[in-house]
């Protein structure tokens, strides 16, 4: 909302500065209504910040702060409406431009000067104006009942690193060292990796590698997964992310791609079983299922193919990580169970260190930060997840006691009431960012668990929404500058540790932060997979949707009828979701993302989408 309304302010004013009093006066009084709104929005943006902060833990807030941001969308609506009606306007006759050109200096050809030549665009304009500023003249007033502290200010820019400390970074691959720390991993791996590799003769056994969100278990997976006498030991090694909600066709699909073999396309299950089966039976194999909730991955899909293929030569392992103590059991093998423990405070000093950018000054370290550095590390109760969250932030920060205290006494250590989804060291390093910067956070939920967030796609979605804005004190070229900027947001985030490198431009996102991420934008956003539909309300308009492999057609035809969507993620076969599916509803779109292909029923409907920025 912070990111909106600094767009929009200054917008305001720059379209007012630009009018030529002439042309002001076929607005028909709407002028002086856009001074009136840009006042009203410069008044609410004094205690914005505290509205924000408190939305989190009070519901009569949150309704105040919903209100404040359905104005603001329909104020860049306005603005988008403008600017479009102005684009057709110079499409028009070359004499009819070229008089203009005579009559009116550059500076007025703004989008509103243009919109005015059209009186009924105009008066039609004019209205929402007015309309509008009657919605902001009852939030303003409605806000003084909630007695929000003024000019509570934004967070401080995060410190840039030097040219030294970006250089001396590493870049790192699928598998990051440093999210490694201490000697206990080192021994759980090679321990694991030993019972894998010399574990008898048998066709089939199971190793379940248990604990909570955020404590290591995907990191010690990876290791055993990149231990050399493993990748030697094993002629076939598959890695699968199991999300929450599956597709049991691509399920399979990606195991046949991740063990060699080919699948052809098909989506005939029988089929892609089989295939699967005589993919593993080529050899010894290792298949490792990350993040597992259910045991339906396993008894509706990979039982079959895996089981088949063990008779066929001994030795094989399935390597589970999971939050469930009884799930190896459910599996009906035989299991080994591992428990991964809480780190020490070593360990946990030594992983937060880590996260900091390389010191110049090599003597100095970080000792001096010691004393405050362990009373931090103790609020992140031994989990690996919340230190290397801190660490990301604490390396935004100067190396001094002074700006670590600040962290360690953050008010967000203290709020009460934090709903359980929200974990509080994600929410202090979410509270640190800039308006911006928590925008375009909060938009990579929207990506599917188990997909990648690429950089190339990413940047211009969060351009396309609105979330970048250009600084004044650069001297590239307007979209230049949006790519760069959004490009150290992208690069912030990997920082901070929210979301994680996979690649050179790719990162994902943990499940407890990407939890975090839906809860905080559950108003705006939702993501509808297999049952289940996240985040939505139904006093709330939805202004992103994701729709993944789903059987909830009927909740599909309702949100379809949500002309509020500004961005559409299609993860699925279009036919099976909506067979009459059409984007004619989404009015305002300005992000369409498509992946699964059969979207030439729908090209129709793309051809009248007029805010359309993105198109993939």
């Amino acid at each position: 909302m912070a990111a909106i309304l600094d767009a929009l302010a200054p917008y305001v004013k720059k379209l007012i500065s630009d009018m030529a009093q002439e042309e002001v006066s076929m607005l028909l009084g709407v002028s002086g209504e856009i001074e009136k709104q840009e006042g009203n929005i410069e008044g609410l943006k004094a205690f914005l910040a505290d509205a924000e902060r408190r939305r989190i833990t009070d519901q009569s807030v949150q309704r105040w702060v919903r209100k404040l941001k359905d104005a603001m969308y329909d104020a860049t609506d306005i603005i988008d409406l403008c600017q479009l009606e102005a684009a057709d306007k110079r499409r028009g006759s070359t004499e009819e431009r070229s008089s203009v050109k005579k009559k009116v200096s550059v500076g007025c050809f703004q989008p509103l000067l243009l919109c005015m030549r059209n009186p009924v665009f105009a008066h039609k304009i004019g209205t929402r104006i007015k309309e509008l500023n009657q919605r902001l003249d009852g939030i303003h007033k409605e806000a003084d009942r909630f007695n929000f502290s003024i000019n509570l200010g934004s967070n401080p820019e995060p410190r840039k690193l030097t040219d030294t400390e970006r250089s001396m970074q590493k870049t790192t691959s699928e598998f990051n060292e440093s999210a490694i720390a201490g000697e206990k991993i080192e021994q759980d791996t090679r321990e694991l990796a030993q019972l894998l590799i010399s574990g008898g003769l048998h066709d089939m056994k199971v190793v379940s590698i248990v604990g909570t969100g955020g404590m290591g278990k995907t990191t010690l997976a990876q290791k055993i997964f990149n231990e050399v006498t493993i990748q030697e030991h094993f002629k076939v090694k598959v890695w699968l992310s199991i999300t929450q909600h599956f597709d049991e066709i691509e399920l399979l699909k990606t195991a046949i791609e991740h063990a060699g073999g080919v699948h052809g396309g098909t989506q005939d299950k029988t089929l892609l079983t089989r295939t699967l089966t005589n993919t593993l039976s080529t050899g010894r194999f290792l298949l490792i299922m990350d993040d597992v909730w259910s045991d339906q991955a396993w008894s509706h899909v990979l039982s079959v193919p895996i089981r088949k293929a063990s008779q066929k030569q001994q030795g094989n392992w399935v390597l589970i990580t999971t939050r469930s103590e009884d799930l190896a059991q459910r599996m009906g093998a035989s299991f080994y169970q591992h428990h991964v423990s809480p780190l020490n405070e070593e360990d946990a000093w030594s992983l937060l260190t880590k996260q900091l950018p390389p010191s110049p000054n090599q003597v100095v370290g970080t000792d001096y930060l010691r004393d405050v550095g362990m009373k931090i590390i103790r609020k992140c109760d031994g989990l690996p997840l919340a230190v290397k969250v801190m660490g990301g932030l604490l390396s935004t920060r100067s190396r001094s006691e002074r700006e670590w205290e600040a962290v360690l006494n953050h008010h967000a250590w203290s709020v009460v009431g934090l709903p359980k989804e929200l974990d509080s060291r994600i929410y202090l390093s979410y509270e640190d960012l800039s308006s911006q910067q928590k925008q375009c956070f909060l938009y990579c939920s929207l990506f599917p668990k188990g997909t990648s967030i690429l950089w190339r796609r990413v940047i211009p979605m969060w351009i396309s929404e609105g979330f970048i804005q250009p600084h004044t004190d650069r001297s590239s070229s307007h979209d230049d500058q949006l790519e760069e900027i959004a490009a150290e947001h992208y690069q912030e985030l990997i920082t901070r540790n929210l979301i994680e490198r996979q690649g050179t431009y790719r990162c994902t996102m943990h499940d407890v932060v990407r939890s975090f991420a839906e809860f905080i934008a559950r108003e705006e956003s939702v993501v509808v997979q297999d049952m289940q539909v996240a985040g939505g309300s139904n006093d709330s308009l939805v202004r992103r949707l994701s729709i993944g492999p789903t059987s909830l057609v009927p909740r599909l035809a309702a949100l379809q009828k949500q002309e509020s969507v500004r961005t559409l993620f299609i993860s699925s076969k279009i036919k099976s979701l909506v067979p009459e599916l059409s984007l004619n509803s989404f009015s305002i779109l300005r992000v369409l993302f498509i992946h699964g292909g059969d979207c030439d029923r729908l090209v129709g409907s793309i051809c009248q989408l007029r805010h359309l920025r993105y198109l993939d």
